[in-house]
């Protein structure tokens, strides 16, 4: 092995003029005129060499005050990107390097993170009351907190507290809780009621209350929409009513009552569901509804036997499947258009620039012309498609990552673990973050390339980390019980 090669020693450099007929040589002085001193030099050889050097200044100076400018351009053309994409539900804010843990909190449930004006906020019980405090995403500062609720009252059943998530820019932190039963109790008429749901309204700036509001009559299900609620409730006579709420104050804002009988008790008919999927509100059970989110007005209708997945489009259309006559293109009215192949697939992450409609086939992931429904490609693969950024697709399978190319279906990549992935990947755009094995039990957090597959960088997991989230652009470990926030 060779030695470091020493560092280059300066030399005295002698510049000649290129106007010197005799260079190299010694420099020929001019005889001074009369009444000059020698020690003068000539004014006009002055000002002929600044003459001859002031050009070539001039085009340095421009070159380099473009190279700024043109660094400046890129500099904020990048920093506008990294701003879209933490805008964008389920993205991570670009990575310059490596992350670290900033800071960690309690968190508990699924809905334990959410975003929130600016805040990362976490919800947790570990102190026996279910709290709710609003962190600063760089370094975890406290900005507010609120109680909610006793985790476990004197003689009454536990309280299971959810916020379900808002957006980024959310005015509103939302949490619901029902309310405990009396653990032993001799009335037969208090252990047959349904407690009623409370909603807990918190402004997000700064976590003053904004309202407090219930729901009497046995919950559905419960989205959240924008700063409202959307609420399903069995009525006595065994139909539904879904409702939009307001937020703050639980006001109606439209209401619908499902046509069919949706809930027959040990019958072994199918439970309805409720979901909120981008401008629809589907209604599911032994018969579906489709309802526009914003004013509640019937926009589809499933005959009873069918059940309905729902996956947005731009423009408020939507594509369905039905487990009777498959899968459909509809417009933003409802109408029902061509049938698809596949069952629509709902991302978790989605900048909308595949400009395609995802499917799943089993074996197969189908991208459709959202328009007509016609097959652009297909590829074959028991991945599934979980994000779709910058034109390219990052796919998701039991043990291994992948990404293909939204245009044609080419698979770029593919990275076989060898063990099963326990959750989905995240990405910010330019990396593919996914959990890969590091030891015995253990994961590491490994960067890829998101159109090559090439490894960028590993970091080690917490332990017992059981899923990565980006909330309002942060990146987020949960385990059962806290949240790393990395950075």
């Amino acid at each position: 092995m060779t030695g470091a090669r020493p560092a280059a020693r300066m030399q005295l450099v002698e510049l000649a003029d290129s106007d010197d007929e005799d260079a190299p040589g010694p420099a020929r002085t001019a005889a001074p005129e009369p009444g000059q001193d020698a020690t003068t030099p000539p004014a006009g050889g002055t000002r002929a060499r600044v003459r001859r050097w002031w050009p070539a200044a001039w085009v340095l100076v421009l070159v380099l005050a473009a190279a700024v400018v043109a660094t400046q351009v890129v500099a904020r053309g990048a920093a506008a990107r990294a701003d879209a994409i933490a805008r964008l539900p389920g993205f991570v804010r670009p990575l310059d390097a490596p992350p670290a843990e900033l800071w960690r909190a309690p968190a508990t449930g699924r809905t334990g993170v959410v975003p929130a004006a600016g805040h990362v906020v976490t919800v947790s019980d570990a102190s026996g009351t279910w709290q709710v405090r609003a962190h600063d995403p760089r370094n975890g500062d406290v900005r507010w907190d609120a109680d909610l609720v006793e985790t476990s009252p004197a003689g009454f059943d536990s309280v299971a507290v959810s916020c379900p998530p808002g957006t980024r820019g959310s005015a509103l932190v939302l949490c619901r809780w029902t309310e405990p039963r009396v653990v032993y109790s001799r009335s037969r008429e208090t252990a047959d009621s349904v407690p009623p749901t409370r909603v807990r309204a918190l402004r997000a700036q700064d976590g003053a209350a904004a309202g407090t509001w219930s729901v009497a009559d046995p919950l559905v299900g419960l989205r959240r929409a924008g700063d409202d609620l959307v609420v399903a409730t069995v009525e006595p006579d065994r139909h539904v009513l879904v409702e939009r709420r307001a937020g703050a104050d639980g006001g109606v804002l439209w209401s619908h009552r499902s046509a069919d009988v949706l809930v027959t008790p040990g019958s072994g008919r199918i439970d309805p569901s409720l979901t909120v999927a981008g401008g629809v509100v589907v209604l599911s059970g032994d018969a579906t509804t489709v309802l526009d989110a914003r004013s509640g007005e019937v926009v589809a209708h499933g005959a009873t036997g069918r059940q309905l997945v729902v996956a947005p489009l731009p423009d408020g259309r939507f594509a369905t499947w039905a487990s009777v006559g498959g899968a459909h293109l509809h417009e933003a009215d409802g109408s029902r258009g061509v049938p698809v192949p596949g069952v629509p697939v709902r991302l978790a992450a989605d900048d909308r620039s595949v400009g395609v409609l995802l499917t799943d086939l089993g074996n197969r992931v189908a991208a459709l012309d959202p328009d007509d429904g016609t097959v652009v490609w297909e590829l074959a693969t028991s991945y599934s498609p979980v994000a779709a950024v910058d034109g390219a697709v990052v796919l998701w399978g039991d043990a291994a990552l992948g990404v293909a190319d939204a245009r044609d279906g080419t698979l770029l990549w593919e990275h076989r673990t060898g063990e099963a992935i326990p959750f989905a990947p995240v990405t910010d755009g330019r990396l593919v973050l996914g959990a890969e094995p590091d030891g015995p039990e253990r994961w590491a957090l490994v960067a890829r390339g998101l159109r090559d597959g090439v490894r960028v960088w590993s970091v080690p997991l917490p332990v017992g980390v059981t899923s990565l989230e980006g909330v309002g652009g942060v990146l987020v470990a949960r385990t059962v019980t806290e949240a790393f926030v990395l950075g």
